[in-house]
């Protein structure tokens, strides 16, 4: 539940990108912590769920236009950068930075289930498994995603599907 939106919606997981801390390692760090979940790679290192910045990582890398570089820098296989976007754009509001794991495993004790009790922040969340259908008719539907950039990731990572499906 978000205290502006009326009602219940299904959201992604998203958050704030932590000082020191690159859009990418905050998806990661978001994933972790609200779902247990990671990626393959992140299940078989030894960091397990304390896995945080990326090795080596000690300056979050900005690009020409000075944004924060949002590129997955570890070369993780399953998690695909689905791109940069201003919100607010007359306000000179933040970004969003999108991102699609696919092959989420458990990287914490009862991750990705009903059971797993979510670190971080306060907000309450129910843990919902659809089908890659499900959410397509839920993206045509529309107001099934009460907010504009969690219904905007939702169709990127349903184009990303697309593509790669070669439709």
């Amino acid at each position: 539940m978000k205290y502006a939106i009326p009602g219940e919606s299904f959201a992604p997981v998203g958050g704030f990108i932590d000082d020191g801390e690159s859009p990418y390692e905050a998806a990661k760090r978001e994933v972790r912590e609200e779902l247990g979940l990671g990626s393959r790679m992140e299940a078989e290192s030894s960091e397990g769920v304390d896995a945080g910045k990326t090795a080596g990582a000690s300056m979050v890398p900005l690009l020409p236009d000075g944004l924060p570089d949002g590129r997955v820098l570890d070369a993780d296989p399953d998690w695909i950068y689905l791109g940069a976007y201003r919100t607010a754009a007359n306000r000179g509001g933040g970004f969003l930075h999108s991102y699609f794991l696919r092959n989420a495993l458990p990287v914490a004790p009862n991750g990705g289930t009903a059971k797993y009790r979510g670190t971080g922040d306060d907000e309450k969340h129910n843990l919902v498994f659809f089908s890659e259908e499900e959410v397509r008719m839920m993206s045509i539907q529309g107001g099934v995603f009460k907010e504009v950039k969690w219904a905007a990731t939702f169709g990127l990572a349903l184009l990303h599907l697309m593509q790669a499906d070669g439709v």
